[in-house]
């Protein structure tokens, strides 16, 4: 069973995303709130560590995972912030789980995958600058990368875009066809945005990109209205 590491875990939602099929090694945390929703649905788990991830050294995270997931805080990347980026206190702290990365890549026990998840304000925060120097960090280290956008309002009626930067080491091989040539224009996980980001990337970190190729969401089968009630009986 392939194991992983979730970071900025919140209420577990990447370890329920992943499921049964995969084996939760070590998560962490800093709200008290968000940690006692991921404990509720996760009570016999021993893997949570709560507290700032700053403090952390690569010898509190056990074994070696095949993926280390992070949803670092979006606030100082999102159109509602203060434009702080990547120097922000709280979308700053994308550099302490880097270095544990960059220990644990040292020690031999690199993650095959890294994920980050946040906001589509990181692609153009700074003018794009935050959205280079994540990339140059995966490249320095030893990783072939691409983004994706991946909208909610493909699969409940909501829209609620998201950006997800997936990370594959170099040396693991790319199951066929999970790539394409190129930018897609027709596709739902690549808005225009996301070509311009690529584009501001130096040629040498643009060798590394992936443009990751997947199928087409089925259409959705419910509108918002099909979820409200016209005559609620418990609301007063």
């Amino acid at each position: 069973m392939p194991g992983f590491y979730e970071f900025f875990a919140g209420g577990g939602m990447a370890r329920a995303g992943l499921g049964e099929k995969w084996n939760c090694l070590f998560a962490n945390e800093f709200d008290v709130k968000k940690t006692a929703v991921y404990e509720k649905y996760w009570p016999a788990s021993d893997v949570l560590r709560v507290g700032d991830i700053g403090k952390l050294t690569s010898s509190d995270i056990p074994g070696k995972a095949d993926l280390a997931w992070a949803s670092f805080p979006c606030q100082d990347l999102s159109l509602a912030g203060a434009g702080a980026g990547l120097n922000g206190d709280r979308s700053g702290t994308f550099w302490p789980f880097w270095r544990l990365m960059q220990r644990l890549i040292e020690e031999g026990r690199a993650p095959k995958i890294i994920v980050l998840e946040n906001v589509g304000g990181a692609l153009t925060s700074h003018g794009g600058k935050d959205f280079t120097a994540i990339c140059l960090s995966f490249a320095k280290a030893g990783y072939r990368f691409g983004a994706l956008i991946v909208d909610a309002v493909h699969f409940v009626p909501q829209s609620r875009p998201r950006l997800f930067i997936i990370a594959l080491l170099s040396d693991v091989a790319l199951p066929a066809g999970l790539a394409s040539d190129g930018f897609t224009r027709s596709s739902p996980w690549q808005p225009r945005g996301l070509l311009t980001a690529f584009e501001k990337l130096p040629p040498n970190i643009r060798e590394k990109w992936i443009w990751w190729n997947l199928p087409a969401p089925a259409p959705r089968n419910a509108a918002a209205s099909d979820l409200i009630d016209d005559n609620p009986i418990d609301v007063q």
